[in-house]
């Protein structure tokens, strides 16, 4: 007969609830920033298309150029921004997470101009933590440090 109330026996599993975890902590700022970002950039891709068509049937946009030019660095921004959200959401790669959460604190390529900056702030809080960190397979864990 085994104690219910007994700790696992075993790390692995401990290992898996704690890496479960730390997605249920993750997930909520990288599903924000994939929606916002997702929307966003359909925005973004309906004003680049539409220019697009505007200079098939024969139009110029020369007058436009600037606004064709932070259209384009918003959409790559917001595809890296959403990239970065999923990499956090499935704790795959803490170096594009990290990108993805800065980019999304600029103004201009956060999704919505100014909402998905603190989703940004939160993500790189959790990027920041240790445990969050160590998480991630291209990051080696950092040793503890034990007072002396």
């Amino acid at each position: 007969m085994t104690n219910p109330y007994a700790p696992p026996t075993s790390n692995a599993t401990l290992h898996v609830d704690s890496r479960n975890a730390i997605k249920a902590r993750v997930s909520r700022p990288a599903t924000a920033l994939i929606i916002m970002a997702s929307i966003q950039s359909v925005f973004v891709a309906i004003y680049l298309v539409s220019a697009a068509v505007f200079v098939a049937r024969g139009g110029s946009v020369s007058d436009d150029i600037v606004g064709l030019a932070i259209g384009g660095i918003q959409f790559v921004g917001l595809i890296l921004i959403a990239v970065g959200a999923a990499k956090l959401g499935f704790l795959e790669s803490h170096r594009l997470a990290r990108l993805g959460s800065l980019l999304a604190c600029i103004p201009f390529i956060t999704p919505f101009m100014i909402i998905g900056i603190p989703f940004g702030i939160w993500s790189l809080r959790l990027l920041a933590d240790p445990v969050v960190r160590d998480t991630f397979p291209d990051i080696d864990p950092q040793p503890t440090q034990t007072g002396g």
